[in-house]
């Protein structure tokens, strides 16, 4: 069980190797000639596996950007001029430059309320280190400072969304020639000094405050930078931000596995005995016969549904007893730590992205909430109103960014519900989702969407440490629910 999981995770580490050395070689932090500190170190420094590190180097290797050969350091082989360089960035930034500010927004409601709990939970030894880092005054040493900050939430979730905006934004990556371009040089010396001082006074609200002004000067002056710079960006193809974390293979299978569990809870499946046939639903979705039967048997082992002789797959819609999740699939195990890690990523950022759905455009958002609750309740679907105000963000959202992400919170939400399905009464909270229906849906009458974010935040505190601590009792390790993120990818920066 371990072992296999462990493998998943060391592919995905591997994949965020290669990508952040990719883009670092193509921006020119890594000019051709230059050599990559040696495995062992790169892999002491990130906190992977020598083979880990390995991996990811054979396929720079193999796509022609580095010399890699036992016994010898490792050099940058691929060459570009200045020009060509210059022409990778803007090609790159100009097929995302409309997600930048889009996403800057959705990273202000999602990320910082979980960079100041980071900062609450450092210690002193914690920010005498985040102090040597702010002292450097290198913009490719903020990812640095970021993750470090958002490690102390051992939330493996969290530290893949950050890298996957992270990523996504690239200017953060770029040095050299490119540096007075793209950032406020006043702000990336003096914020982190200031975010520090914030810490120490334990001024968390003056805190995140610091945190959008800095962020908001220096997104504006790479878009500022960037739209001179890409006077045709008009005319090129947009890239979304997609938030990714399955990057090995069965990507396709757990995404779908997610929309099939949403559509027998809350879709077409949702009045179903049994499931469409293999060829019927691989013509639906469009994949594979293959693909589709190794999809159902995600679900199966999660307990949604289960395969009947002679009849076909039988489903276990909302309300039902179904069958117990499998404990010792590990993809069952980690997409049910996933579940847990999305209720405290839940936590900390329902206030900002209700405010930001509820809270602007007047009270038609607020009105069409509740009429949705108030349909859930009274139809005896009270129990999955959480997951009536997920998709409802989800759907109103002025931001493309967090649409995309409370999606995929959703879509992990899905594979939770098994659990208390298939014992009722486990999760002790069948009272409380009651209560927080009928709590709602009063905040909205009275337009008072603070208190309908606080009925948010209340019901997902009350069912996290239930969670965690049912998973324990079904043979899950802390070190699976509460992972700590081994990745320092900047340490390897040379």
């Amino acid at each position: 069980m371990g072992g296999d999981g462990r493998l998943r995770n060391e592919e995905h580490f591997s994949d965020l190797i290669y990508e952040f050395f990719l883009m670092r070689i193509r921006f020119q932090y890594y000019q051709y000639g230059a050599t990559l500190p040696p495995v062992d170190l790169l892999s002491q420094q990130i906190g992977v596996s020598a083979e880990t590190v390995k991996l990811a180097l054979r396929r720079l290797r193999d796509e022609g950007y580095i010399d890699l050969r036992n016994g010898r350091q490792t050099r940058v082989i691929f060459r570009q001029s200045d020009a060509e360089a210059k022409a990778y960035a803007i090609d790159y930034f100009a097929k995302r430059m409309y997600s930048f500010q889009d996403l800057c927004q959705s990273a202000e409601l999602i990320l910082f309320p979980m960079l100041v709990e980071g900062l609450r939970r450092a210690d002193e030894a914690d920010l005498a280190y985040l102090s040597r880092l702010a002292g450097k005054e290198k913009i490719s040493e903020l990812p640095h400072f970021f993750g470090f900050i958002l490690k102390k939430l051992k939330n493996a979730l969290v530290m893949n969304l950050f890298w996957e905006i992270t990523f996504f934004w690239g200017f953060l990556f770029l040095t050299g020639y490119a540096g007075p371009y793209y950032h406020s040089r006043c702000a990336l010396e003096e914020w982190p000094k200031r975010v520090l001082v914030c810490a120490a006074r334990k001024d968390w609200a003056q805190l995140e405050h610091d945190l959008w002004l800095f962020q908001h000067d220096l997104i504006a002056a790479a878009i500022a930078a960037l739209q001179k710079a890409v006077p045709l960006m008009g005319q090129t193809e947009q890239i979304p931000f997609v938030w990714r974390i399955y990057r090995e293979r069965p990507q396709i299978c757990y995404s779908l596995a997610s929309r099939l569990l949403h559509e027998i809870y809350l879709g077409e499946y949702r009045t179903a005995r049994y499931l469409p046939s293999y060829e019927k639903m691989a013509k639906a979705y469009h994949v594979s016969v293959s693909t589709m039967r190794r999809t159902v048997n995600l679900l199966r082992q999660v307990g949604a549904v289960r395969p009947i002789n002679g009849k076909g797959i039988r489903i276990f819609t909302v309300g039902e007893r179904g069958a117990a999740p499998n404990f010792k699939d590990p993809a069952i195990r980690r997409n049910l730590s996933f579940f847990v890690q999305a209720l405290e990523l839940v936590i900390y950022s329902c206030e900002g992205v209700t405010r930001n759905v509820l809270g602007t455009g007047g009270t038609e958002n607020m009105d069409a909430l509740r009429h949705e609750l108030e349909a859930c309740r009274d139809t005896g679907l009270g129990g999955i109103s959480l997951w009536c105000y997920l998709i409802f963000m989800v759907i109103h959202s002025r931001l493309d960014g967090i649409r995309e992400i409370y999606a995929t919170i959703y879509g992990l939400f899905l594979w939770g519900y098994p659990l208390k399905a298939s014992f009722p009464g486990v999760s002790g909270v069948d009272q409380a989702i009651a209560d927080f229906a009928d709590t709602v849906i009063c905040r909205l009458k009275a337009h008072d969407v603070e208190g309908c974010a606080q009925a948010v935040k209340g019901l997902v505190t009350q069912q996290l440490p239930i969670a965690e601590a049912y998973l324990r009792s079904c043979g899950l390790q802390p070190e699976e629910l509460r992972p700590v993120p081994p990745l320092q990818l900047t340490l390897g920066g040379g």
